[in-house]
């Protein structure tokens, strides 16, 4: 009965109008950049391709992996927010929801290495959500620069459980915020000298042993004009696994729940390992599960509501027997101004488990401080 009422509702979804404070659409992006960067001695930013880098890029290039990561505008802080010392070496926006261009990127790995192309030159990790138009760039940056005598490594990240393996497919899962807590780990690694391949090795492990579901309360409306329209989800409902451009998630549910079972059903289906869909990470569930636990704004929502969320999550993680080592909230990807928030789970390298980096090591980089615009230390 409640399935054909959602789907009853689902077709008499309408829309509203919403504005935007922005001038001319098609500058946006520019405008937020320069804002960022004009009055921040740590940041330099490169208008005529939408890339921030930190400022003593140029020193820091010659004896340690440099690092970028890649986005559509839109989700900011993702990327540049993450910019500066201990952090990434520099972030490169699309437009609003678009991959930037392979040129665009081409010129930021120049920017990340000495040119021209020295052998000795430690590298650059190159990292981005796992989707169609970024993927396609990135190889067409990659390419070229491997072609001149650059060294790259590339690794796009897919986290979001709500994409499933049936679904999935070879595309894989969706990238969410799971590639930002990767990033928080590596580029401390980076900070101290590692090589590119461990660097890289070691973003592979968290990718593959991370997940994220989200929720949404609301839609997310374009910033095509001032003043837009927006679809909105029919009254008394949410949705939960909406993609952060508006993709469809796993199900619209009505009515709202409380956040106690909203929160559990969340956590469940990242901790379920006998899902063989969505169980991506592979908990032992033998009391010893340790976890860093980021919890996402989607733009609107405030620190606030993700607070209460974030006891709710550790309280539920705690009677699965799975322990929250670090926390971090806030907005860090985001989808404009939507309403909602996601749960992002990495699963902490188990005692004496042989991989690329030990608990401790991970650790000790995650409380490494950064010299960034948005990062909640």
């Amino acid at each position: 009965m409640a399935t054909e009422t959602q789907t009853k509702q689902h077709t008499l979804t309408k829309t509203k109008e919403t504005f935007h404070f922005i001038n001319d659409p098609s500058d946006a992006i520019n405008e937020a950049a320069l804002g960022l960067t004009e009055h921040n001695p740590n940041l330099s930013y490169s208008a005529t391709h939408k890339i921030v880098y930190r400022s003593d890029l140029e020193t820091f290039r010659k004896e340690h992996v440099t690092t970028i990561g890649f986005a559509g505008g839109g989700h900011e802080p993702m990327f540049s927010g993450f910019v500066g010392p201990c952090f990434l070496s520099c972030s490169v926006s699309g437009n609003i929801f678009a991959s930037p261009t392979a040129a665009q990127i081409f010129e930021a790995i120049k920017l990340c290495q000495p040119s021209p192309p020295s052998s000795i030159s430690p590298g650059t990790l190159i990292v981005c959500g796992n989707y169609t138009g970024d993927i396609l760039n990135a190889g067409l940056a990659i390419t070229r620069a491997t072609a001149a005598g650059y060294k790259v490594r590339f690794i796009p990240v897919g986290d979001d459980v709500a994409v499933g393996r049936k679904k999935g497919g070879k595309v894989g899962r969706r990238g969410l915020s799971g590639h930002v807590v990767g990033l928080k780990i590596v580029c401390a690694l980076a900070d101290r000298w590692e090589s590119l391949e461990r660097v890289g090795d070691v973003m592979d492990y968290i990718a593959e042993n991370s997940g994220t579901i989200a929720v949404a309360f609301d839609r997310v409306a374009l910033p095509n004009n001032i003043v837009t329209e927006i679809p909105t989800l029919p009254p008394a409902t949410i949705e939960l696994g909406l993609g952060c451009h508006g993709e469809p998630g796993l199900r619209q549910i009505l009515p709202i729940p409380s956040p106690e079972a909203l929160t559990k059903e969340m956590i469940s289906i990242l901790t379920d390992t006998s899902d063989a869909d969505r169980g991506f990470i592979r908990f032992s569930k033998n009391g010893n599960d340790e976890v860093i636990l980021l919890v996402n704004s989607s733009g609107s929502t405030s620190d606030e509501v993700l607070a209460r969320f974030a006891e709710l999550a550790t309280e539920e993680l705690a009677r699965q027997g799975i322990t929250v080592r670090r926390m971090t909230l806030g907005p860090m990807v985001t989808s404009l101004k939507q309403s909602g928030f996601g749960f992002t789970l990495w699963k902490l390298p188990g005692s004496g488990e042989k991989g690329p980096l030990s608990r401790d090591e991970a650790l000790e980089c995650w409380d490494r401080k950064v010299e960034t615009a948005s990062w909640r230390q």
